[in-house]
């Protein structure tokens, strides 16, 4: 999945490759862990990271973004946020992590992501939480 990358992110970009053909590319820092399409191979990939750029100090990867979401807790304060933000709700089953919007239809944790991050109210206030934890 190719996306489009905001103008507030653009310097930070972290530099991965693709496990399959070894073709580096660049990506947003916070898309670190997600799941990419190879521009050279096109296959969907979980992109090997090599170096991550500077970045604005306030972008977190799609791994602690997760952490936040099902670990105590830390979950404890960010699964409010969340849903006050997006009027999500969050149910987990084992380790399994279900969000499901107003209508109840499933949401995609990483385009959630996504949109925290290209948002930089939400990306700031998200940071400053998982900040108070990682300290």
């Amino acid at each position: 999945m190719n996306v489009h990358v905001p103008d507030n992110a653009r310097r930070d970009l972290a530099l991965v490759g693709c496990p399959e053909c070894a073709f580096r590319f660049e990506t947003p820092n916070y898309r670190l862990g997600m799941q990419h399409r190879c521009p050279e191979c096109d296959t969907a990939v979980k992109p090997k990271y090599v170096r991550r750029a500077q970045d604005s100090g306030y972008s977190l990867s799609y791994h602690t973004f997760l952490q936040l979401l099902t670990m105590r807790p830390y979950r404890d304060e960010i699964v409010p946020l969340i849903a006050a933000w997006f009027d999500y709700s969050v149910e987990y089953r084992g380790r399994a992590l279900i969000v499901r919007n107003a209508a109840g239809r499933t949401v995609d944790v990483e385009t959630m992501h996504e949109m925290i991050q290209s948002t930089p109210r939400w990306q700031i206030v998200l940071y400053r939480k998982a900040g108070k934890f990682f300290r």
